[in-house]
C-alpha cells in the first residue's frame, strides 16, 4: 500500500500542490499524512502519524525528497529505518527519481545522498540569504520582521491614558493593543519627584510603645523586586498592574529567574517580548548578555514546563 507525505514549514504556506501531485499518483487522500512545521526536525506529529502507521510492504511517497527533512543526518536515518523494516520509499518531482525496489543499488543510494545534500545547502543559504538582508535592511534604518501593528494615535492616546492612571487591562480595552504591545512600545514611566510632604516616612521609630511599621516586601502593594509601594491612592492601580507581569531573567550561569517589577526597577536593556499568538500576553524576557535572536535553550525550557507550544507560532496553556 502507497502512503502520501506533504510538509510545508509554516502554517501560512499551501499544502494544496503535494496534495493534487500526490492525489495523482494514485494515493488516497485519507492515506495522506500533513505537516506545517519545519523540516529541520523529526519531531513532527503528521510524520511520526505516519511512521508508526506503515507496515513492511508499504511505501511511502513524497512530492521531493526534502519533504521528509532538511538534514542530511536526519534523512539518511530515516530511509535507512524504513528499509530495515521493509518499507520502501519514491518520490515524485525531484530530478532524480529514487526507487526503492532496489535498496541495495549504489547509484539509487548515491542519489538520495545527493538529493539530501541539496535539501541541506538549499535551507542554509535560505537562511544566510535572510540573516544578510535584515543585516542590509537594519544598516539603511528600515525597519524588519512583522510591519507595527501601533499608530501614532493609539500611542499617544495609551500614554495619555496611563498618565491619567489608567490600568493596563483598562488601556488595553480602550486601544484594542495588547498587554505586550503596550510594553513594547509605551515609554517607561518617568520617575516619581518625591517632596518631604509626599515622601514616605522613613525616620527611625522612636524608642515608644508604637509597633515598628511593616516591610514593604511584606505589603500586598509593594514590588517584591526594590519594595516600592506609591504613597498616592491613584498611582496604586497602574502599579498593581505593572506587578502583574512576569519578567524571565537570564543570568550569566544560564539560569532562569522568575521576577516582577514596578515601573522603578523594570529592566530597559536586552528586553525581548514572548507574546501568544492568539491572545498577545506572555513573559518578558531580559538578559545579562545581548541575545542573538534566538530564544536561549533556558529559557524554552522555562515555557515547555509551563505548558507553552513554542512552534511554529507561540501559543500558552489556555490556547493549546
Amino acid at each position: 500500500m502507497e502512503l502520501g507525505y506533504a510538509r510545508v514549514s509554516t502554517s501560512k504556506q499551501d499544502l494544496a500542490r503535494q496534495i493534487d501531485a500526490l492525489t495523482k499518483a494514485g494515493i488516497d487522500q485519507a492515506k495522506i499524512y500533513v505537516d506545517k512545521k519545519s523540516g529541520a526536525t523529526t519531531e513532527r506529529p503528521g510524520l511520526q502519524a505516519l511512521l508508526g502507521y506503515a507496515r513492511g510492504g508499504d511505501v511511502i511517497v513524497v512530492h521531493t525528497l526534502d519533504r521528509l527533512g532538511r538534514t542530511v543526518r536526519d534523512t539518511l536515518n530515516l530511509i535507512h529505518d524504513l528499509h530495515q523494516r521493509g518499507i520502501g520509499f519514491r518520490n515524485l518531482a525531484d530530478p532524480i527519481r529514487i526507487d526503492s525496489t532496489d535498496p541495495d543499488d549504489p547509484m539509487g543510494q548515491l542519489a538520495v545522498v545527493l538529493l539530501a545534500l541539496f535539501g541541506q545547502m538549499e535551507r542554509t543559504y535560505a537562511v544566510e540569504r535572510a540573516a544578510h538582508a535584515r543585516t542590509v535592511a537594519t544598516e539603511k534604518g528600515r525597519r524588519t520582521g512583522r510591519p507595527s501593528v501601533v499608530t501614532d494615535a493609539q500611542l499617544a492616546y495609551a500614554t495619555q491614558l496611563r498618565d491619567g492612571g489608567a490600568t493596563i487591562a483598562e488601556i488595553t480595552a480602550k486601544t484594542g493593543l495588547t498587554r505586550s504591545t503596550l510594553y513594547r512600545h509605551l515609554p517607561s514611566r518617568p520617575l516619581e519627584t518625591l517632596t518631604a510632604d509626599t515622601a514616605p516616612a522613613e525616620e527611625k521609630p522612636s524608642p515608644s510603645t508604637t509597633p515598628a511599621a511593616t516591610p514593604p516586601a511584606a505589603r500586598s502593594s509593594a514590588c517584591p523586586t526594590c519594595g516600592y509601594e506609591p504613597a498616592a491612592r491613584r498611582d496604586l492601580v497602574p502599579h498593581r498592574a505593572d506587578l502583574a507581569t512576569i519578567w524571565l531573567h537570564l543570568d550569566e550561569c544560564g539560569e532562569v529567574h522568575e521576577t516582577r517589577h514596578c515601573a522603578r526597577c523594570q529592566p530597559h536593556s536586552h528586553v525581548l517580548v514572548i507574546s501568544c499568538s492568539r491572545c498577545g500576553d506572555g513573559p518578558l524576557v531580559t538578559s545579562t548578555r545581548p541575545g542573538t535572536g534566538e530564544l536561549p535553550l533556558p529559557v524554552r525550557d522555562w515555557f515547555e514546563r509551563h505548558g507553552w507550544m513554542m512552534t511554529p507560532d507561540p501559543l500558552c496553556p489556555n490556547h493549546i
